[in-house]
């Protein structure tokens, strides 16, 4: 003991969970695993009390369900989310406890679903989501949250949608594209 604050070895019970770690001078520092009924449930790290560096939580069947970093009790750095079968469901990066920089969340396949664009945690640039088959559903541009252009959707087939939803007609999106190219 340092200071009469408990170092060493601590082991936490409440009902089937478990928390295994180290104290120094009372604060929980390096590794730490959480068990429920003998499973792991997570690993995280701390520094003198705060959580920093890799977070890794499980699903039930083992497989991880997030890989997060801190810093100083912050998320900070790269995140990842995965469904209970293990495919990718999202990648995020984080500053400062805010998402910051690119996020992507996929369909269970592994093609892109949405794409955003953050800035010290608020929309910030391109937005888009997508179709399975891989063409843009929807596009729109963010500044500092607010919506800074207006929204423009699209057809599986990459036609654009008018106001009520409703794709444009075959004809005039083929007529559309054949002008735009032939002034080129």
């Amino acid at each position: 003991m340092h200071d009469g604050k408990p170092s060493g070895n601590v082991t936490l019970r409440r009902g089937d969970a478990q928390l295994n770690g180290m104290l120094m001078d009372g604060a929980l520092d390096g590794p730490v695993r959480i068990d429920d009924s003998g499973r792991p449930l997570a690993t995280l790290s701390y520094r003198l009390g705060s959580l920093h560096g890799p977070l890794v939580m499980l699903h039930p069947n083992g497989k991880p369900s997030a890989r997060l970093n801190y810093a100083n009790d912050r998320l900070h750095g790269p995140a990842s989310f995965y469904a209970e079968q293990g495919w990718l469901l999202r990648q995020a990066n984080y500053r400062d406890g805010l998402l910051h920089g690119e996020v992507k969340t996929y369909f269970s396949d592994g093609t892109l679903a949405e794409l955003e664009h953050y800035h010290a945690g608020q929309l910030h640039g391109l937005y888009q989501r997508f179709h399975a088959n891989g063409r843009t559903a929807l596009r729109c541009t963010y500044r500092q949250g607010v919506l800074a252009e207006p929204k423009q959707g699209f057809a599986e087939d990459g036609r654009p949608l008018d106001d009520d939803g409703k794709p444009m007609s075959r004809l005039t999106w083929w007529w559309r594209r054949w002008s735009e190219a032939s002034e080129v």
